[in-house]
C-alpha cells in the first residue's frame, strides 16, 4: 500500500546522517564489498535525504551526481 501525501509523517530532520552511512560503509568493508563510485554516490543520497526514498528517487537523484 503506498502511502498518500496525507498520510505522511515527516519531521523535516534527516534520516540518515554521516555515522550512519559510516556505519554502511564499515560493514560493506568488513564483507569484503568495494566502495565504487556508484556505491558511494547512492550513500551520499541517502545521506543528503530528508525524507524517506523509493528506489525510483534514489535513482534520479544519484544520476544527477554523476
Amino acid at each position: 500500500m503506498a502511502a498518500s501525501p496525507s498520510h505522511r509523517v515527516s519531521t523535516g530532520e534527516r534520516l540518515n546522517t554521516a555515522e550512519t552511512t559510516g556505519k554502511l560503509q564499515q560493514a560493506m568493508a568488513a564483507r569484503g564489498i568495494r566502495m565504487t563510485r556508484q556505491r558511494r554516490v547512492i550513500l551520499q543520497v541517502m545521506d543528503a535525504a530528508e525524507q524517506h526514498l523509493d528506489v525510483d528517487q534514489i535513482l534520479a537523484r544519484a544520476q544527477k551526481n554523476r
